[in-house]
């Protein structure tokens, strides 16, 4: 398995605007509460993709990641184990279920997969 740097890039470049987006430097309610879980999904098959896990299965491995997690704050996980509020693993649990998450997570790992899939056809493609 060969490590793809532009992945890694991707996966930098969302993960600071998803550090903006929770601080509430950039956005509105919408943009944290949409954009922001649409977002980790394309995060999180970035990462895939940077380790050259095929773009099927990082979208569906993905979007499956956000569904655990969101079955985690359904099941009020953060809660059961105990975890100080504010703390990085609580943070990155969430603690609200919302069955709109779900939907986001399905976006995100779509458009992340045309997107991947654009890229890669236009640099195939000759000019």
């Amino acid at each position: 398995m060969r490590s793809r740097p532009l992945y890694y890039l991707i996966a930098l470049l969302i993960l600071f605007t998803e550090i903006a987006i929770a601080k509430g430097i950039v956005g509105n309610t919408f943009i944290r509460g949409s954009v922001g879980d649409m977002l980790v999904i394309v995060l999180i098959y970035a990462l895939m993709r940077a380790n050259s896990i095929q773009p099927k299965i990082s979208m569906v491995l993905a979007c499956l990641i956000g569904f655990i997690v969101e079955s985690l704050q359904y099941i009020h996980l953060v809660d059961l184990l105990g975890l100080q509020k504010g703390s990085v693993l609580a943070i990155a649990i969430g603690n609200t279920f919302s069955p709109s998450d779900l939907l986001m997570y399905c976006i995100g790992g779509i458009l992340a997969f045309s997107l991947d899939q654009g890229l890669i056809i236009s640099r195939v493609q000759p000019s």
